[in-house]
């Protein structure tokens, strides 16, 4: 079975695409740490890999400074990650509670952005991001 980055190493590579994505929002905008955060079990792992492996999904809210269109965040990011080629995993831009997902090509990650419109003129943004399946410590345990 093949060696992957640990746990901690994709927590990382997770908080960078987070990052990331958060600087191409305007200045200002803050990133609060939101529900879930750490690793899951990869019970049913997309990349035909064993069982036994996790991912790390971390999740934030965005804070915008006052008077900037939060409802903004989804187009900006999804032009950008685009832009940089990033794979489309899920659009639902048309949704009444849009979402866009998306894949780097390059290592699996996946990063996305949720808009929620509790109500007029009020509107919650979050950020999510995800690893591939990998070994907690990067190889299998030796049970």
């Amino acid at each position: 079975m093949q060696p992957t980055v640990t746990a901690a190493q994709a927590a990382q590579r997770v908080e960078e695409i987070l990052r990331d994505a958060s600087a191409q929002l305007p200045p200002g905008a803050e990133m609060k740490p939101f529900g879930h955060t750490g690793t899951l079990p990869c019970d049913d792992p997309t990349d035909g890999g064993p069982a036994g492996r996790v991912f790390v999904e971390q999740q934030y809210e965005l804070d915008f400074p006052p008077g900037w269109p939060a409802d903004q965040a989804l187009p900006t990011l999804a032009a950008y990650w685009q832009w940089r080629g990033y794979q489309v995993v899920n659009d639902l831009r048309d949704h009444g509670d849009p979402r866009f997902t998306v894949q780097d090509p390059a290592d699996g990650y996946r990063v996305g952005v949720t808009v929620y419109h509790r109500a007029p003129g009020s509107v919650d943004v979050y950020l999510i991001g995800s690893s591939p399946c990998v070994w907690r410590r990067g190889t299998p345990d030796a049970s």
